[in-house]
């Protein structure tokens, strides 16, 4: 079969997916499957922003099994199975994930490719817990009957800043899938959903709060007609923010203290990374502080993802490594709203800190509390609002 008609039949299974699962075709459409005919993926394959096919394989397949195929590797985006393995041996954990995603596609009715791996006796278990269970060696014994459709991405040979970078990516279109799910159809599948309250949700908090600013503004100050294009490269579409005020505005005072670890940097550039790629503000400042404020960081006319990354990762832009006082960093903000030294005052200030800070007094702008630190540690402001950050080891 020509590659046109492979281009052909994966258009159709993308149709078919859409009838019956708004969510995965969704984050389909977003990855943008490619196609290949290379030894090294004999049937379909992922590294987690991406999926490749291969073109022969997918052609010879029944139309219902094209449509599983594919909804296979988008869960595998969708569990971020690539980003979950840690130390984990490739192969085993690839089987133990396998058997999770083709168990919930069968359960839906879908029928799998010849050789899926589908067990009844992992029903219900996640896939570190059938990665437990699993044969000693059967990432062995499977032998060629066994095709890794998980690409070994080397993720130890990225930077922490990168390896933040892609899995923020991938959350990324997550998040925008699900919320296209829930707009169309109003609900998500339920491993969907459960993962992403058990899961991402601790770690997203601040996107849900960010969102009660936005609705200040009409109905009408959204144009959906005419999407935000910074946002190509992701294929993700959000609503373009021609109004004047919320979301104008975003400043992110980021803890550059002692007390902060190299992972809890990381968490905080990853989760400003996504503030970039999905609340898209039209500017935005950057404030490192440990007791004092360092030169600020600042972005205008709705700044790219790549231009915000080299500008943190470039020498020094976070400075700091002494005490902490993040009220200092409200201070200066303060100072600069007085002196009319903001084009425009931020919409919404995030403080992103282990929480062993003085909180200071309430201000006058809405400030969210980004802290890594459990209450077990961190009791928190009594004023403003509060979201815990899970830092990913």
């Amino acid at each position: 079969m020509s590659l046109d008609k492979a281009k052909k039949a994966l258009s159709a299974a993308q149709v078919r997916l859409s009838r019956d699962d708004v969510f995965f075709s969704t984050l389909a459409f977003y990855l943008d499957p490619g196609f290949v005919d290379t030894p090294w993926c004999a049937t379909a394959c992922t590294d987690g922003i991406r999926i490749l096919v291969n073109a022969t394989f997918f052609a010879a397949l029944k139309a219902n099994e094209q449509v599983a195929l594919l909804k296979h590797e988008v869960m595998h985006v969708a569990f971020e199975h690539t980003f979950r393995r840690g130390e984990r041996h490739p192969r085993r954990w690839n089987i133990a994930c396998d058997y999770v995603i083709n168990l919930m596609i069968k359960e839906e009715g879908g029928s799998l490719p010849p050789g899926g791996l589908c067990d009844e006796q992992y029903k219900g278990l996640i896939e570190e817990e059938v990665y437990e269970r699993l044969p000693e060696g059967i990432e062995n014994r499977l032998g060629n009957d066994f095709l890794a459709d998980l690409l070994e991405v080397s993720l130890e040979d990225l930077t922490p800043e990168e390896r933040a970078r892609l899995r923020q990516k991938a959350r990324g279109l997550i998040l925008q899938a699900a919320q296209a799910a829930r707009m169309t159809q109003g609900t998500l599948p339920a491993g969907i959903a459960r993962y992403l309250d058990e899961i991402l949700k601790p770690e997203q908090n601040w996107r849900a709060l960010l969102a009660e600013y936005l609705t200040v503004l009409e109905k009408s100050d959204y144009d959906w007609m005419r999407p935000n294009r910074r946002n190509s490269v992701l294929k993700v579409y959000l609503p373009g923010m021609d109004a004047v005020g919320a979301l104008e505005h975003v400043a992110i005072v980021v803890d550059t203290s002692g007390s902060i670890a190299d992972a809890g940097l990381v968490c905080f550039v990853g989760e400003i990374l996504s503030v970039v790629e999905v609340c898209f503000p039209r500017t935005l400042t950057i404030i490192p502080c440990d007791a004092e404020v360092y030169t600020p960081l600042v972005f205008d006319h709705v700044p790219a993802s790549e231009t915000v990354m080299a500008e943190i990762a470039h020498q020094d832009a976070l400075k700091g490594g002494g005490g902490t006082d993040m009220p200092a960093a409200l201070d200066w903000i303060d100072k600069r709203i007085a002196e009319q030294a903001f084009s425009t005052p931020p919409a919404v200030v995030l403080v992103m800190t282990d929480g062993k800070t003085d909180f200071g007094s309430e201000r006058d702008y809405p400030v969210i509390w980004c802290i890594t630190a459990d209450e077990t540690h961190v009791s928190g402001p009594d004023w403003g609002r509060m979201v815990r950050m899970k830092i990913a080891r």
